[in-house]
């Protein structure tokens, strides 16, 4: 466990996290009888990172984990695979659950995830649309693509940080910033492209104010007025 100890004080969170899901994948591969090739695979981890929320290559912490800390081993590669055992899955399994009792794993979910939704990016690519005097079909594109997934992904962790009060104030200002930035850019698009007049409450659709209503919600009717088969963004 000494070894597991070492690992998790140096790469913290990342090593909890994929140790963790590297070790459901082998079980639930024993209980569904697939662990043939070894305990887990890299595809398999990674779609069980994915569905934690966690956006994360493991590759080179699973490098370090095999050749430095000898906790996992390769056993077979091909063009397309790679798996891997563990040297002592018990001893990581013992390992985990100590450090989960000294913290708040769910916590340290949380920053992972803060971190991968990068608020910062999304608020300068829309800061960006809105300040150029025309928006391209590129633009759009783009801000399709920021409403239906980076903002879906933000919303999420957006309401799990509501959970930790102010502790987590500095993200949850800059989400909002991200949800109000994209409404005017919708409604940039919805004015023909065309730089919005600065008038704030105004839609543009003929200076009607807009209705007063959630910025998702809102952002989510205007996009999908435009967007053919595309997903409400749900809150």
């Amino acid at each position: 466990m000494s070894v597991v100890r070492d690992v998790l004080a140096k790469y913290g969170s990342r090593a909890y996290y994929v140790l963790r899901a590297a070790l459901e994948v082998a079980e639930e591969n024993r209980r569904l009888g697939l662990a043939k090739l070894g305990d887990f695979d890299y595809r398999s981890l990674v779609l069980k990172l994915r569905s934690w929320g966690v956006e994360y290559n493991p590759s080179n912490l699973l490098r370090v984990l095999e050749r430095e800390y000898k906790l996992v081993r390769t056993v077979y590669r091909s063009s397309n695979q790679r798996w891997w055992v563990f040297v002592d899955a018990y001893a990581v399994k013992l390992g985990l659950e100590e450090e989960k009792e000294r913290g708040d794993p769910e916590e340290e979910l949380l920053s992972i995830q803060i971190a991968a939704v990068d608020v910062d990016r999304i608020v300068a690519e829309l800061t960006n649309i809105l300040g150029k005097e025309r928006a391209t079909p590129s633009d759009e594109r783009r801000l399709k693509e920021i409403v239906f997934e980076d903002l879906s992904k933000v919303v999420e962790v957006y309401k799990k940080a509501l959970n930790y009060g102010s502790k987590y104030s500095d993200f949850i200002s800059k989400a909002r910033k991200a949800l109000e930035l994209a409404k005017k850019a919708v409604l940039l698009l919805r004015n023909g492209g065309a730089a919005l007049e600065a008038q704030p409450g105004i839609n543009a659709e003929g200076g009607v104010p807009l209705v007063p209503e959630g910025p998702v919600a809102a952002l989510s009717k205007a996009v999908g007025s435009g967007a053919r088969g595309s997903r409400t963004v749900r809150v």
